[in-house]
């Protein structure tokens, strides 16, 4: 099995629902931001606004030869630094969707008045050396969103995930991503595996994201993100699936990084997650 860091050096860097390579390819990697056009389409703006291209309001998945949906890159850049902002205002005393297995790890997540549900991956279990195994129930019309694999550098943790300004940020968090091992990184849904997944990587939009960690957030530890106000840029492999028919869908996905690669860093960060869903055939 390969050598995992310790928590406190890793809890920066998150697989959630989505494969390591942040979305993966990295040879030539291009990093996406989103613009105003994906705002307005997306409906990042306003809550008020129908989010993801009126995708809460279509009757995706009931019509047979309607295929699974992933959004490009480039229309999720503010919503992963929303993951994130998300992230470090987690109260982990109240529910922590990172160990959760069950329902209120799911609930956790729903944003925008449930039509976005926020999923997380999680190093292997210490015990079993498996990948932790959900088990929840959303409702049709739900959109959602995991990483891969994702980073995020700040101004408020130690190195090596400290960076004073935005473009320190964004060259550490790069720097992560960079040494994904692209080999590793896994995505299937419903059995069907999905290929060419660095097209899903992206950073930070110009200008980076504000955020605030609060008390018992997942990444608070002596070596962790203080509480306090700060600011960040992540980086990352990215899904966001379209609102999924009604019926059970099967969610796996795992990835690593090489910290070899980011000394004095060592050894090999894993991450990756399932979730067992079932869609239920009503919107919120």
């Amino acid at each position: 099995m390969n050598k995992i860091i310790s928590s406190k050096k890793s809890s920066a860097i998150f697989l959630a629902t989505v494969l390591i390579a942040g979305t993966i390819g990295l040879s030539s990697p291009s990093f996406m931001v989103g613009d105003a056009q994906a705002q307005r389409d997306y409906g990042i703006d306003s809550y008020d606004k129908k989010p993801y291209g009126n995708s809460y309001e279509q009757d995706y998945g009931m019509d047979s030869d309607k295929k699974l949906q992933i959004f490009p890159a480039n229309k999720v850049a503010e919503l992963g630094d929303r993951w994130w902002q998300w992230a470090y205002g987690l109260d982990t005393t109240v529910v922590n969707p990172f160990t959760e297995l069950g329902q209120a790890g799911c609930d956790v997540g729903l944003q925008d008045n449930g039509r976005l549900l926020f999923l997380v991956g999680s190093p292997r279990d210490e015990t079993t050396g498996e990948f932790p195994v959900h088990e929840c129930v959303v409702k049709k019309g739900t959109s959602i969103l995991f990483p891969i694999l994702n980073v995020a550098c700040n101004n408020l943790e130690a190195p090596p995930f400290f960076g004073a300004n935005e473009q320190d940020q964004r060259i550490c968090a790069n720097n992560f991503i960079n040494a994904t091992i692209l080999e590793s990184l896994q995505l299937e849904i419903d059995g069907i595996s999905i290929d060419n997944l660095e097209q899903y990587r992206v950073d930070s939009p110009a200008g980076g994201f504000e955020f605030t960690a609060v008390e018992n957030n997942p990444f608070v530890s002596p070596e962790g993100i203080p509480v306090g106000n700060g600011t960040g840029v992540s980086d990352g492999f990215w899904i966001l699936l379209k609102d999924l028919k009604p019926g059970e869908h099967t969610i796996s996905f795992s990835g690593a990084i090489d910290l070899n690669e980011i000394p004095p860093l060592e050894g090999i960060f894993e991450a990756g997650a399932t979730y067992n869903l079932f869609v239920e055939p009503r919107y919120y």
